[in-house]
């Protein structure tokens, strides 16, 4: 992964993986085709597996049954679930039926979920159990969502089991459709306003496949066990996914990312590869159980999310064994992965260098201008897996770009002269806490809501078991300086109201006033940095 610095632009040296230009259903099924006969994927909770042929054959029940219940080709479908074999084959059947698919997370609340399938408009929604009476609910003020269908049983629910049952036969030819058609749609928290619908396409999605599948750069293949933590409905697991499927390895689905859950499971299936975020892989180094498992299979382990301290890295390699730790960087709007750390390199710290048919940039975001190395600046880049915009959102979609046709990451920092780049900061105010985005002006419309709430700013603190998290400055009405009920009060609405990773693990305090700059806008990092002090001196 040889690098070439050039007119203060960074690439590798390979440059012509080749990227077909077709629909990303028809890539999918030639995959199953060249690795039929091969374990594509594996249930670590029932022990249930099934073959490439055999995951083709239910998708493609589930396509035909969806035509059956009238999804047309361009139409969307949401998905909102739990890891489970079922997610899978609801996803790929609608992509082969010619639809796109909403990925919603399974923590989202009401509120949330219905955000954003209000905004993206499915006509039909799957849903497990455990999800299925929030689904019901926020449906039921969606006029567009027509078809329910349920991983399980429910009332007034279409069973998935049908659409499996659904005869082969059956399934009408789809019109043809190109590279550029919506498959995907996953809301990316904005650092204003609400979420945003990130379009991923065919074309990116079978980009970001061949890119990290390609022999040259990719460190495993067809032999390897990936262990299946991230969620098909998060970036990093559709990207997971769609890689281990495009090289006809084998994946293993496990219910959660606890050392109780993955210890095990490594140890049963000799898994050979895991992706987690740095801060579960600081559990799994100091769970005890390491003890009771053999783990000694594991290869590689890839993380993002942020970077790993040196002595965890150590303490990986101690007590994991694991011969290579390869940072991952990368978002939403790049569909996945777009820098990764080269072969035998040890610097936990870097986020490696970018990808094939990818460029990266350092800019001077006051003058525009491109840096050379170790001058810090906006980290933007320019490939084939980055999306053409935000859903229905075209202001946003305007400012995703710069006038070179460069993403702007919102990341703060520099590269070397070798082509290593590192992450410093966050242009953003986003507050990154559970390893996931926390944009505080959702917190702050929320909070806001409340009759008592004059003014609220929300900024990122650290926090010893998170790394950050979101910490509320409130400026109440008629100059109160209000209670412990009070802030019970707040703490509970934004903890019913907001998946786990917005809760205010970092606290809630009554401010009389919140600092602001000349134009107005709230000082977040004034109050984190005096949050920080006053810590320091307690």
């Amino acid at each position: 992964m040889d690098a070439v610095v050039e007119k203060r632009e960074v690439r590798l040296k390979i440059q012509d993986v080749d990227i077909p230009d077709i629909h990303f259903g028809h890539y999918f099924r030639s995959a199953c085709h060249e690795f039929q006969d091969r374990t594509a994927l594996i249930d670590g909770t029932t022990d249930d597996r099934w073959s490439y042929a055999q995951l083709l054959e239910l998708s493609s029940r589930v396509a035909a049954g969806l035509q059956k219940l009238g999804f047309e080709p361009g139409q969307m479908a949401g998905l909102h679930c739990d890891v489970t074999p079922d997610m899978v084959f609801a996803f790929y059947g609608a992509v082969l039926a010619g639809g796109s698919v909403i990925l919603a997370r399974s923590k989202l609340t009401k509120r949330e979920l219905g955000y954003q399938l209000g905004d993206a408009c499915p006509s039909l929604v799957f849903s497990d159990e455990a999800n299925a009476d929030k689904v019901k609910a926020v449906c039921e003020t969606l006029p567009c969502v027509k078809t329910l269908v349920v991983f399980g049983t429910r009332e007034n629910m279409v069973p998935f089991a049908a659409l499996k049952a659904t005869p082969l036969r059956e399934l009408r030819p789809v019109p043809s459709a190109g590279p550029d058609q919506l498959v995907a749609l996953i809301y990316s928290s904005g650092t204003t306003g609400l979420p945003k619908g990130v379009m991923l396409s065919s074309k990116n999605l079978i980009a970001n496949v061949c890119i990290a599948s390609d022999p040259r750069i990719r460190s495993f293949g067809k032999d390897d066990i990936i262990l299946g933590t991230s969620p098909l409905t998060h970036v990093s697991g559709l990207s997971m996914f769609n890689i281990t499927f495009g090289c006809g390895a084998c994946i293993v689905l496990i219910p959660g990312s606890e050392p109780t859950n993955t210890l095990p499971a490594v140890d049963k299936y000799k898994a050979t590869l895991l992706f987690q975020f740095p801060t579960y892989i600081q559990k799994l180094v100091q769970s005890p159980l390491l003890e009771k498992y053999d783990v000694s299979s594991l290869r590689i382990l890839y993380f993002g999310g942020s970077s790993m301290p040196s002595v965890v890295a150590r303490a990986v390699k101690s007590k994991l064994g694991t011969t290579s730790l390869k940072q991952a960087y990368g978002l939403t709007e790049v569909s996945g992965t777009i820098a990764l750390t080269p072969p035998h390199c040890e610097d936990t710290e870097s986020i490696g260098r970018p990808l094939p048919m990818t460029r990266m940039i350092v800019v001077d975001v006051n003058t525009g201008m491109k840096l050379g190395p170790r001058e810090h600046g906006e980290i933007r880049v320019k490939g084939p897996t980055c999306v053409s915009g935000y859903f229905k959102n075209p202001e946003a979609t305007a400012k995703l770009y710069d006038s070179e046709g460069f993403l702007l990451t919102g990341d703060v920092g520099y590269y070397t002269e070798d082509g290593m780049f590192y992450v410093v900061d966050r242009m953003k105010e986003m507050i990154k806490c559970m390893d996931q985005q926390v944009a505080p002006a959702e917190l702050e419309d929320l909070l806001l809501k409340h009759e008592d709430v004059k003014e609220v700013s929300v900024a990122g603190v650290p926090h010893p078991e998170h790394g950050e998290a979101a910490r509320a400055f409130v400026v109440l009405f008629n100059g109160s300086s209000g209670d412990e009920t009070l802030k019970t009060r707040l703490l509970k609405l934004v903890a019913d109201e907001s998946s786990p990773h917005k809760h205010l693990h970092g606290g809630l305090e009554f401010v009389p006033s919140i600092p602001k700059s000349d134009t107005g806008k709230n000082l977040r990092r004034a109050l984190r940095d005096a949050f920080v002090k006053n810590s320091v001196q307690r």
